[in-house]
């Protein structure tokens, strides 16, 4: 249904579709206007919330996540006191973690493209933390390799998160931190097994 109303102020006409003509202010009137579908009806196939423990889980899990994603790397920075991004965090912490790599397995492990890592990678070799070496096995490939200084940095950056991870802790008593260092653990070895211990 189509109506048309005209606005008091400026004469214009106003269409609306799908509502019931304006009644005069006089006029008595129970209708109510339809509520859209997306207030209360879930689109076909939502996946439902979880109930018992795992809701718990999921609530605290996600807001961990993003402030790790939104505030963390920002913390490890300004703490470190190393001039890198996030992106260079990641780029360190990988190379150290997984040793010498190209640049389309690095894109790999840390889900980014490749043209999207390269100016990231750029960034932190123009900085002095990587540099590129020739791979042996391909002539027409390199490897990422960290330098010294990209040694240093990366033990700054380390030695900043585990300082934060303490100071959270710090009201925790041992038992409860051993305890969350094993539930990580076992979750951290499902989510990435190259992590386990």
């Amino acid at each position: 249904m189509i109506s048309k109303t005209m606005s008091p102020k400026k004469g214009v006409t106003v269409v609306a579709r799908g509502l019931p003509a304006r009644r005069s202010p006089g006029a008595a009137s129970t209708a109510r206007l339809p509520r859209h579908p997306a207030v209360d009806v879930e689109p076909p196939g939502s996946p439902q919330p979880p109930t018992g423990p795992a809701e718990s889980v999921v609530r605290h899990l996600g807001s961990l996540v993003g402030w790790a994603r939104l505030r963390s790397f920002d913390l490890i920075q300004a703490r470190s006191g190393v001039d890198v991004d996030r992106s260079g965090i990641v780029i360190l912490a990988t190379l150290h973690r997984l040793g010498p790599l190209r640049l389309s397995d690095l894109a790999a492990d840390v889900g980014l493209d490749r043209s999207t890592l390269s100016r990231q990678v750029a960034a932190v070799v123009r900085g002095g933390y990587v540099q590129k070496l020739d791979d042996l096995a391909d002539a027409r490939a390199s490897l990422l390799i960290l330098t010294p200084r990209g040694q240093a940095a990366r033990r700054k950056l380390a030695a900043a998160w585990q300082d934060i991870v303490v100071e959270l802790l710090a009201d925790w008593t041992p038992e409860d931190q051993a305890q969350l260092g094993r539930l990580l653990g076992r979750l951290a070895s499902q989510v990435r097994p190259d992590t386990a211990a």
